[in-house]
């Protein structure tokens, strides 16, 4: 059995099989997209910046640039990087208990082979070395036994999801008890890209508050209380254009937009209280799921930055949004 993980019936199915992504074009040394190295990626991303902010405040935007995978569903030549999926049973070490919130089982929403995505996002991943987690999210189906009375609300409330790590090497295979949803298995690549702090309108990534702005915002009605709305209202479409453009994150082939991802930045489209993750550095994001949420709904597991170091996953929250 591929990494070791048990009581898997077909790999064609469940998609485990290790290094179908060619990861030779990944790491720090490789080629992302159109760009020869990490190195050149970086560069374009401060040329970018500093022709729409400024010397001052591009450069600063622009050291804040993380490298992340842009998530894509298996198609014909294409392969899964390694036991990443949505869906399907979760992947727990065993004798790990299934997690629950207020007694109702959470549902498996992905499973993220860290290690087969490849080393180009390295800084980004774990620094525990966890090779497996495990996405779990609070989604209770009524075809499964569900009674909705009214009781459960979306919340942000870090038991509502779950983050849990296994060991492929000793990784068992466990379908998820009602009347949590049962998703199909859908095996998923990863796309090596570089992303930058959310700058979408007056709901911006707060870390971009955190910037020195050289006197900039000083007596404006706007942007003294909300600095990062410069930054917003200066790249304007600049960088989703880029994004979409030179790194096919977001918009590629006949996708209109996908914020499926795996760390970096998130993309966000709505206000959500991060600075309470950042506990004076900025917060870490795991993955964004624009699945199983219907249509324009996804969901950001995010959590502080001393927590993800410490492998700590019992303090992700998960924000919802809808476009």
């Amino acid at each position: 059995m591929p990494g070791g993980v048990t009581r898997v019936a077909d790999s064609s199915v469940f998609g485990l099989r290790r290094g179908g992504v060619d990861t030779s074009r990944c790491g720090r040394s490789g080629a992302s997209m159109g760009f020869a190295s990490y190195e050149e990626a970086c560069a374009k991303v401060r040329e970018l910046c500093v022709d729409r902010l400024g010397e001052h405040i591009g450069t600063q935007v622009a050291a804040l640039a993380r490298p992340a995978f842009g998530l894509r569903p298996v198609k014909p030549g294409t392969q899964p990087a390694g036991h990443c999926r949505w869906g399907g049973p979760a992947l727990l070490s065993p004798g790990t208990p299934w997690p629950e919130y207020d007694g109702i089982p959470l549902s498996l929403f992905a499973v993220l082979d860290v290690e087969a995505l490849g080393p180009w996002a390295a800084d980004e991943r774990p620094p525990n070395g966890d090779r497996l987690l495990n996405v779990f999210y609070c989604d209770p189906d009524p075809r499964r036994g569900y009674v909705d009375d009214g009781s459960l609300q979306r919340s942000d409330d870090p038991r509502y999801c779950r983050v849990i790590p296994a060991d492929p090497a000793s990784a068992v295979e466990v379908t998820a008890p009602p009347p949590a949803s049962l998703h199909p298995a859908q095996p998923f690549y990863g796309v090596p890209v570089i992303t930058l702090p959310s700058a979408c309108g007056v709901d911006y990534d707060p870390v971009l508050d955190t910037l020195d702005y050289g006197g900039e915002t000083d007596g404006s009605i706007y942007y003294e209380s909300l600095p990062g709305w410069l930054v917003s209202d200066r790249f304007g479409e600049a960088w989703s254009e880029f994004c979409s453009k030179e790194q096919g994150l977001y918009q590629y082939d006949d996708v209109f937009f996908s914020p499926d991802q795996a760390f970096g930045w998130p993309h966000l489209e709505g206000h959500f209280p991060l600075q309470e993750l950042s506990d004076g550095e900025p917060y870490r994001h795991i993955i964004t799921i624009g699945q199983y949420l219907g249509d324009g709904g996804y969901v950001h597991f995010v959590l502080p930055a001393r927590a993800f170091r410490e492998g700590d996953y019992s303090r992700t929250v998960a924000f919802l949004e809808c476009f």
